[in-house]
């Protein structure tokens, strides 16, 4: 090892041991407050940490007392509901308890981590009582909460609600420069009793390379679509409805995709547990009018499609992680030859203290590229995605693992220093 990379590690090491002080006791473990393991991804640790000074947050669930399992699920309003399910370890085997909080459209994230944290301090309250802790807990009542079906709330807008979105994106070098423009508009209006929904997007991609002096490539990439769907409720098993869809892709060769599928949906779980499990089965029967930029392969302007497809899906998260996962397939009455069948796994498991692992991803089989088009396809077309290619499959896939070890105890927030601003 040359001389000078001895100096820099032990000037690495120097600081290191300066810096790294002990944490008072009470910062790093906090007596006689149970050990709790928050399951949630996306939630920001650090700020619970914080805010609720009479837990121990730990980094495995394994080693916790309490595991607090967080799901979502989108509310009719366009808004999120949380749902904290709270189960029991060790001394506290037989306590189960479930709290929720309801964010409105737009709500920002400090009001929605607040709203979790006030559920997690109240979700923790019976477990409290049973712990070291009860006799020193103070608490108050501060209003009733009632509680009005969704069929009988008198708004003004009649359970309406409707959303404006637009992004663009834009970057650039001195040979290239692109622009990313999407845009959508939906309406929704959600029940007991029916839940319908519609809207409208465009997206548009422009590319400019500068290949040489003489020599510039573009491209330009336009999609634009629309949709409907209403599904009447008949019970906690069934739904009865439709779906209806308009697509146009300059990709896709599809000047206009015009689609109506009367649909059935059963799920084999009652939907008031869609946050924790839910298996349905949807078959859609119906048509497809479409018409062609350029000619297709086929020799086709226009045609008129007659199809059937059926969806399986099946949703479950538990403390040990979540499982989703899709089956899809669709066919052809008039042109059996036309199918496609998709499967779309998707797997969370922490399946060891402190050992966590990631699968999932996509498989097609295609059979229903009607759209291609008659003429010959260049290779810039090929190379910025202006058109597909004949193929009679697609796939992607995606793996994960982290392991994390150590101390069991996580409860000290420190922010100094950040190495995610790119500027070193």
């Amino acid at each position: 090892m040359k001389p000078s990379y001895i100096i820099t590690l032990f000037v690495l090491l120097f600081f290191s041991s300066l810096t790294c002080k002990a944490q008072p006791a009470d910062t790093i473990q906090r007596n006689d407050a149970p050990k709790i393991f928050l399951v949630c991804d996306y939630c920001d640790q650090n700020y619970y940490k914080n805010e609720i000074t009479f837990l121990n947050f730990v980094r495995d669930r394994r080693l916790a007392d309490i595991v607090i399992l967080l799901r979502t699920i989108n509310t009719g309003n366009g808004g999120t509901e949380f749902t904290l399910e709270f189960s029991g370890e060790n001394n506290f085997k037989e306590i189960t308890t479930t709290e929720k909080f309801n964010a409105i459209p737009n709500q920002s994230n400090g009001e929605i981590r607040e709203g979790i944290r006030d559920a997690i301090k109240k979700g923790v309250l019976p477990y409290l009582l049973k712990s070291n802790l009860a006799s020193k807990i103070n608490y108050s009542i501060t209003g009733l909460e009632n509680t009005t079906n969704a069929d009988q709330v008198k708004d003004k807008w009649n359970l309406w609600l409707f959303s404006i979105d637009g992004n663009l994106y834009g970057s650039g070098q001195a040979y290239s420069k692109q622009l990313n423009v999407f845009s959508n508009f939906n309406a929704n209006r959600t029940s007991q009793k029916n839940r319908f929904e519609t809207g409208i997007f465009h997206s548009g991609n422009f590319q400019t390379y500068e290949v040489d002096d003489s020599t510039t490539i573009s491209s330009y990439i336009n999609n634009i679509g629309a949709y409907s769907f209403d599904a009447i409720s008949l019970g906690k098993h069934a739904a009865l409805g439709y779906f209806s869809t308009y697509y146009a892709s300059t990709v896709q060769n599809l000047k206009n995709s015009t689609s109506f599928y009367p649909s059935i949906e059963y799920n084999v779980f009652p939907y008031d547990e869609a946050t924790k499990r839910r298996l349905t089965f949807n078959y859609r029967v119906g048509a497809r009018y479409v018409d062609f930029f350029t000619p297709t392969y086929l020799d086709k302007l226009n045609e008129w499609y007659f199809l059937h497809s059926l969806v399986v899906s099946y949703r479950q998260v538990e403390k040990w992680g979540s499982l989703n996962c899709d089956i899809g397939s669709f066919q052809y009455f008039h042109k059996q030859k036309y199918y496609r069948v998709n499967i779309s796994p998707n797997v969370s498991l922490n399946v060891a203290k402190g050992l966590n692992i990631n699968l999932g991803g996509n498989f097609s089989v295609v059979n229903d590229q009607y759209f291609l088009k008659k003429d010959e396809v260049s290779q810039e077309d090929i190379l910025l995605g202006q058109a597909q290619l004949k193929s009679n499959f697609s796939y992607f896939f995606y793996s994960g693992i982290s392991y994390n070890f150590g101390s069991i105890y996580n409860n000290v927030v420190n922010v100094r220093f950040n190495m995610s601003d790119n500027n070193w």
